[in-house]
């Protein structure tokens, strides 16, 4: 496109120089002519200067002069054998295997003009859609039940209009990326070296959290600072194991908006593709979203803090997050979600006051070493979590303060692939459990048009 510029400012040039070096008395046609084809030049010259403009801005992906829409999509499947636990009260474990179709995602962007855009994404999870009846081991001593999450497991993660001011600043509005933890960023099958997206942080919020509000976002000079007012979590839902992350309002038709969050977040660098630092703060109450509001009058105020970074030198890649969060009058919230008409049992459990996650992978890209002719990364991750580091009332039970090591290899046969494996092990703060293990292999795939 710079070349087209180019040759239409040397044509526009080359017009100048013919009319100045014309006769002294050059004829009215031959001057009307050339002006005519100046102001053309200079048209189209306006027109594509414009377009490089609008390309130039930051997360505009894949549009062009000539296109102004993108598809992009990305999927992985899993196979996974390991120990689990049946319910809360099992001492020992028992061998399971699975496989999962765990997601595929949809994008869709289309650009209406320079400044306005729109990007939906839908998410295909477990390979289907429907009522899913599933077995809750951590529901007091075990129970199934059908859960039914935005009409089936097809959820609607994006629906964003955006407005870039200038390179500098934009407003996205709509359902959008709550940037809480390093998953909203890092969620794409090559983003992350294990072969699921981290537990640990699924285990204090809801991975890849979007929520329905506004964005303001300035960069300047490789700093990227952001401000969020979205729908708040439901403390209904809010569960020992999963801590705030289950109260993600996804199950109904309308999300309830009583209670708005505050989210800030500053980061320096490139996450995605080069090395860079993020910090994230979240503020908001969750009493107010509840469908039953009548037997509780705290607040149930909530807030997290995460730190996060990314360092990438020659063959090696290094990740890692920690998030911290404090939920106030938990003990009002398990009273009341313990008189709420239809909630199981497991809900009257502690839930913690405080809580903490975090994960750290270091992968090394093998390829020259071994003389390959494909990247073939070797990595080893941490991964920690507990729900309920601290409660308000009693002590707090160590059955859910969990460590997982693990190491694996990722290859990469062609661009847009990735096949995994991993051997990981868990410990447990709890004397009386064992360590289990698992295995695992995934493959995941990327590309956009």
């Amino acid at each position: 496109m710079k070349n087209k510029i180019s040759v239409l400012s040397t044509l526009a040039m080359v017009s100048f120089c013919n009319l100045a070096q014309a006769d002294d008395q050059p004829s009215v046609i031959n001057f009307n002519k050339q002006q005519q084809q100046i102001e053309k030049l200079q048209s189209e010259l306006r027109q594509l200067s414009l377009a490089v403009s609008s390309t130039s801005h930051k997360d505009q992906l894949n549009y062009s002069a000539v296109k102004n829409w993108h598809i992009t999509s990305y999927g992985s499947v899993l196979y996974k054998t390991e120990d689990v636990f049946r319910n809360t009260q099992d001492t020992q474990p028992q061998k399971r295997s699975i496989t999962d179709v765990e997601r595929v995602v949809l994008e869709f962007g289309y650009r209406f003009d320079p400044q306005w855009q729109v990007e939906i994404e839908l998410e295909y999870e477990h390979g289907g859609t429907g009522a899913a009846l599933e077995y809750d081991g951590f529901e007091e001593f075990g129970e199934f039940e059908t859960e039914i999450e935005a009409g089936g497991e097809v959820l609607v993660e994006k629906l964003e209009l955006k407005y870039a001011y200038n390179d500098y600043f934009a407003i996205k509005l709509g359902r959008i990326f709550v940037p809480v933890g390093l998953g909203t960023e890092l969620h794409k099958p090559d983003q992350y070296f294990t072969t699921q997206r981290h537990w640990s942080e699924s285990t204090l919020i809801p991975q890849v959290w979007h929520e329905t509000g506004i964005n303001f976002t300035a960069n300047w000079q490789g700093l990227k600072a952001q401000a969020l007012l979205t729908t708040g979590l439901n403390s209904e839902y809010f569960r020992t194991y999963r801590w705030v992350a289950s109260g993600h309002q996804k199950r109904f038709e309308t999300i309830n908006a009583d209670d708005l969050a505050l989210t800030l977040r500053v980061d320096y660098g490139d996450l995605k593709k080069g090395s860079g630092i993020g910090a994230s703060f979240y503020s908001g109450n969750t009493s107010g979203n509840r469908n039953n509001t009548n037997n509780i009058s705290a607040d149930g105020h909530l807030s997290i803090i995460g730190l996060n970074g990314v360092y990438r030198y020659q063959d090696w890649t290094l990740r890692g997050q920690y998030l911290f969060g404090k939920l106030d009058d938990s003990l009002a919230i398990t009273a009341a979600n313990k008189t709420t008409p239809g909630l199981k049992p497991g809900n009257f459990a502690q839930l913690g006051s405080e809580a903490e996650s975090a994960f750290l992978e270091v992968a090394y890209n093998s390829q020259f070493l071994l003389g390959l002719s494909k990247p073939l990364y070797l990595f080893t991750s941490y991964d920690y979590a507990n729900p309920i580091k601290e409660v308000a009332g009693g002590l707090a039970t160590s059955r859910f303060d969990i460590k997982e090591i693990a190491i694996g290899v990722n290859y990469i046969p062609i661009k847009n692939v990735v096949l995994k494996a991993q051997f990981a092990e868990k410990s447990y703060a709890q004397n009386n459990l064992n360590n289990t293990q698992s295995f695992s292999l995934s493959m995941g795939y990327y590309f956009s048009i």
